[in-house]
């Protein structure tokens, strides 16, 4: 049977492949998965106590696991698993009551490592919940080879547009019309090429011939309402001259009257 004491004593004191060292030498940590608190203590040592519980997470599910004396024999057996409800208040319920005759220190260790888990299982749920950032390994070797393989068919494509275009320089201004057979597709698209260029100009000459007339009427226009409006405002400023109006009367053959009436305008 072993004895507590003794194991802590070599194996606290000596070496212990679960025990991690700080640099100052003055925390000492556990990475036994079963160890309630991560610290390196006679108290919270499992392998160092006959009677211990702790929690273990798996698979988002929480169990608590008890060990005693009794099942030391059976290393198989030697730790008892019970599930925890969902529930924080109902796991503490059965804590309690798995635990109802066992030191108090240790119950409230494992009570607040049962608090821990449940954060932690909050918290993983709703990072999984929130839209995440994916990192991806980049090959820089890769990825430079590949820029530079774009700028190498870049520059082919390049030169292969210039020969196109001289080629067909040289084809329309009848350079190779008895020596060799030219593509007539290539051929006519620069020409409805050129087509379109001339139209474009001829519109936009057009549109600028439109625009200037258009100007010009419209200062015609405007210096004609000018005139009319100066004309009305100096009729309005100047006296109303009075009208003489002859009218001739034949009462008789020989006779004729002139009548003048003053009239205002």
């Amino acid at each position: 049977m072993n004895h507590d004491e003794a194991v802590w004593n070599i194996m606290g004191q000596t070496f212990c492949s679960f025990k991690v060292k700080t640099k100052d030498n003055k925390v000492r940590f556990c990475r036994n998965p079963y160890n309630v608190t991560g610290l390196c203590q006679r108290g919270v040592c499992p392998l160092a106590n006959g009677q211990y519980a702790t929690i273990i997470e798996h698979e988002d599910e929480l169990y608590l696991y008890i060990k005693t004396a009794e099942r030391a024999h059976l290393p198989r057996r030697q730790w008892e698993k019970v599930k925890l409800e969902s529930s924080f208040p109902k796991a503490l319920e059965q804590i309690d009551e798995n635990l109802q005759w066992w030191d108090k220190k240790l119950v409230n260790k494992v009570k607040a490592r049962l608090l821990r888990l449940k954060q932690y299982l909050m918290r993983k749920r709703k990072m999984l919940l929130e839209p995440g950032k994916e990192y991806v390994s980049v090959n820089k070797r890769m990825e430079d080879k590949l820029i530079r393989r774009e700028a190498k068919a870049e520059k082919a494509a390049r030169i292969e547009l210039e020969i196109e275009k001289e080629l067909l320089d040289r084809l329309k201004s009848g350079t190779y019309d008895s020596v060799i057979n030219y593509n007539k597709a290539a051929f006519e698209k620069l020409l409805d090429e050129e087509e379109f260029e001339d139209e474009e100009q001829e519109m936009l000459s057009e549109d600028l011939t439109d625009s200037d007339l258009d100007d010009y009427i419209m200062d015609d226009e405007v210096s004609d309402e000018e005139a009319d409006i100066e004309d009305v405002v100096g009729a309005i400023g100047k006296k109303k001259p009075r009208l003489v109006v002859e009218r001739e009367v034949e009462r008789e053959p020989m006779r004729r009257r002139t009548e003048e009436d003053n009239m205002d305008w």
